[in-house]
């Protein structure tokens, strides 16, 4: 399982790194998504059971689809905005938005899924340096935000009224 574990969180780091989005907003993003669930509520509920006429859908899935979805969103649109030289700078937020992600829809896997995950080494690992995930994670996000807007340009020489 710790293997599967790895993959995983690979995965969705190179992902990050090849489409050169902007992972410090997509960690960002994933950090909104709790919020945004948390907003929701018992809601998800409703909202789930509103769903069931056309499609079935359990309120686990609503609940780690509404937690992803502002990474996902945020990683197709903000593809392509890291530029190539400064890509390295895109990695440590990239693996802490997979970790943290993984870690927002633990609770809403299977029992059985979550007893198997739990009782992996990888799983006491990330439970253990979980608050230094999420500090290097914001730290490094906003790095590379700060690194990657664009500045405004300023005319140096500025017409003066005589």
């Amino acid at each position: 399982m710790i293997y599967a574990l790895i993959a995983l969180i690979a995965i969705v780091t190179v992902a990050l790194i090849l489409l050169r989005t902007n992972s410090g907003v997509v960690f960002l993003a994933v950090c909104a998504g709790s919020v945004l669930l948390a907003a929701f509520g018992k809601n998800t509920d409703l909202l789930a059971n509103s769903f069931s006429t056309a499609v079935p859908v359990s309120t686990n899935a609503l609940q780690a689809a509404l937690v992803l979805m502002p990474g996902v969103i945020s990683a197709v649109l903000l593809r392509k905005r890291v530029p190539k030289r400064r890509i390295f700078l895109a990695v440590l937020p990239a693996f802490c938005a997979a970790v943290v992600g993984l870690t927002l829809v633990y609770p809403f896997l299977s029992g059985s899924f979550q007893s198997t995950l739990a009782a992996s080494k990888g799983w006491s690992l990330i439970a253990q340096f979980y608050e230094l995930v999420v500090a290097v994670g914001i730290v490094t996000s906003l790095m590379l935000i700060a690194f990657t807007i664009p500045k405004q340009h300023h005319d140096k020489h500025k017409k003066s009224k005589h």
